[in-house]
């Protein structure tokens, strides 16, 4: 097995280890009801032929079934594949009677980073390491659970009487109190962005060297590897664990863990077969096939769930349900959890799910205000945009964003004195959407890490043109094009026209310089607009809600399936996937109802075939 050298350096003595888990943990019981020792070969209950080897061969996910996968890396639900030589090899307890905190913790690292191994996760991103203040906030986050030990000097937020297992996740006590639970070297511990996990499959009267290996081997039969809960066992890059033995009383109770996972995450080397076969696809005829918002669901105490076969079942329910609004729809590809919204639903206040994509069956809208983001941008170290950096003097005052384009929405719609409209900071792992300053500077040197940002420069959009000014008096009431959880009136234009609305609105100063040196026409003022041209009138004309073949999804036993997609759809590829909508221009391919997308949308597909202006 290949160790990175950070992990190596843990194992190469088991004299002057660093400790994780802090001293104040109680381990009382969870050591004493261990009736042998803590090492692998002390565990008699355990047949040898449950025990596997490992020699080597990589365990790709999308070759196996969920069942047989989880069998692979752990043969039974008490063994994890090699664990027995890896054990071996390390020798982590120097005292197997009673191995100290340091040791257990270091075994923990050693013995996932063996499972991460098996499907070839060992460059070293892959490679976890335990983290102190983790370790630390698990213990804050038990105690605030299931003791009443802080609800006295914290009335705010206890979890007495409450059957949520994740209360207490978030609680962090002040520096003062923190003190007690630090080592030397740490002088508080905030919070960081992350997940937490719940499990509870261990008993109390497993060894150390075993006591983990249930929570990752039940999670992973259960949920499979792309699961929510076992995603952090294979991804992220630091763990804190918090024990606790849920009946001291009982010999063989339950032994509970919650896991803190923070730190980047590795790229995943495997698609999950539910994508790629389309379970996770809304498949009808004139809808955007892609969720709006992945790991996210809207925010709402009357949803409704039931369970689907794949998103197009959902979908299907969800329009033949008359309780059920036609705008927002979540699918949980763990289980087939399938969710709609009230009726009255008009926007989705968005909260962090794991496993759940959340569809808005609005028209997708990229710019606000003339502001997006450049899709085509590449993250890099040194340059906006950043990932997994800050700018500094963030305000997190904009609430939750589903993803990067509705932090933009959010922040147009806002209109929040304090943001300026500079740079923006959106975090995947938990939605949050933050703004800066108007006056705000973002150089690299005084940027810092944060797991999870992503940051931007928001640009101007160039074929945008602001609003031409209405007169006072004749105002229309107007409504957000795409409003996921508020409708906010739009802030006024930053560069409004000063001329009298029958002229030209002032361009972007950023706008695309025509070719031909000619000057762009300015829109025709209203009441004066030239009739619409008719197909026969002009070879050119496009009417953006005509369909073009798209694909054809082949069903065994079945007629085949003609997939097709609006004009306006492949526009809107100009800016976000331009590669993209090249190669569907040059597609010749047509079904029985649906032209080509180069006949059906000609002026589109200009940028291909150069026969429109």
């Amino acid at each position: 097995m290949k160790l990175s050298a950070a992990a190596l350096l843990f194992v190469t003595t088991c004299h002057g280890l660093e400790q994780y888990t802090p001293n104040l943990a109680n381990w009382t019981t969870l050591n004493e009801k261990v009736l042998t020792n803590h090492t692998l070969d002390a565990i008699l209950w355990i047949s040898d032929s449950d025990w596997k080897s490992w020699d080597g061969t990589i365990y790709d996910p999308t070759n196996y079934t969920r069942s047989d996968f989880s069998e692979l890396i752990c043969p039974s639900f008490n063994t994890v594949r090699g664990l027995r030589e890896v054990f071996a090899d390390n020798n982590p307890f120097e005292d197997p009677d009673n191995p100290t905190k340091a040791e257990v913790d270091n075994w923990h690292m050693i013995a996932v980073n063996h499972v991460r191994a098996m499907v070839n996760y060992t460059e070293d991103e892959y490679q976890i390491e335990p983290d102190k203040c983790l370790h630390i906030r698990a213990l804050w986050s038990d105690e605030r659970k299931n003791t009443r030990m802080w609800d006295e000097k914290y009335p705010n937020g206890t979890c007495e009487g409450t059957t949520n297992p994740h209360c207490g996740a978030g609680f962090i006590p002040s520096d003062e109190d923190q003190q007690r639970y630090l080592p030397d070297n740490i002088t508080s511990c905030g919070s960081t962005a992350g997940s937490e996990g719940m499990f509870s499959a261990s008993k109390s009267s497993i060894p150390w060297s075993l006591r983990w290996a249930r929570s990752l081997c039940y999670t992973l039969r259960v949920e499979g590897f792309w699961g929510g809960h076992t995603g952090p066992w294979f991804h992220r890059s630091k763990f804190g664990w918090a024990w606790r033995d849920s009946d001291p009383s009982k010999g063989n109770s339950n032994a509970g863990l919650r896991a803190k996972w923070a730190g980047s995450s590795g790229d995943v080397k495997y698609v999950d077969p539910r994508i790629t076969n389309g379970d996770h696809l809304v498949l009808m005829e004139g809808v955007d096939p892609n969720p709006r918002f992945t790991q996210f669901q809207c925010e709402e105490n009357d949803t409704v769930w039931r369970n689907a076969a794949n998103a197009t079942h959902c979908y299907d329910q969800m329009m033949e349900d008359p309780e059920c609004g036609k705008r927002f729809m979540t699918y949980k590809i763990e289980g087939g959890g399938c969710a709609c919204y009230p009726v009255e639903m008009e926007s989705c206040k968005v909260q962090d799910a794991a496993s759940r994509s959340t569809w808005d069956f609005e028209p997708r809208v990229d710019s606000f205000d003339g502001l997006f983001i450049d899709p085509n941008e590449e993250f890099t170290k040194n340059a906006l945009p950043y990932n997994g950096r800050e700018c500094p003097n963030i305000q997190w005052v904009l609430g939750n964003a589903g993803d990067r384009s509705h932090c933009v929405q959010k922040l147009v719609e806002s209109n929040n004195p304090d943001c300026g409209r500079n740079f923006l900071t959106w975090n995947e792992a938990n939605g949050g959407c933050g703004c800066y300053s108007p006056v705000q500077t973002c150089e690299r040197d005084e940027t810092k890490r944060a797991s999870g940002r992503q940051t931007y420069q928001l640009k101007v959009d160039p074929s945008y043109y602001p609003p031409t000014p209405t007169p006072p008096g004749t105002e229309a009431p107007t409504k957000a094009p795409f409003p996921l959880e508020t409708e906010a009136p739009n802030p006024p234009p930053t560069e409004a026209p000063s001329s009298s609305p029958t002229e030209a609105p002032i361009e972007p100063t950023n706008a695309p310089v025509d070719p031909t040196n000619a000057p762009v026409d300015p829109p025709t003022p209203l009441g004066t607009e030239a009739p619409t041209p008719s197909p026969t009138d002009d070879p050119c004309y496009e009417d953006l809600n005509a369909k073009f073949h798209f694909r054809t999804k082949v069903k065994k036993g079945k007629k085949d399936k003609h997939i097709p997609k609006t004009c306006n759809w492949l526009s809107k590829l100009t800016k976000t996937k331009p590669k993209k909508q090249k190669k569907i221009c040059k597609k010749e391919k047509k079904s029985s109802s649906f032209e080509a997308a180069a006949i059906v949308c000609p002026r589109v597909c200009s940028i291909v075939s150069g026969k429109c202006d």
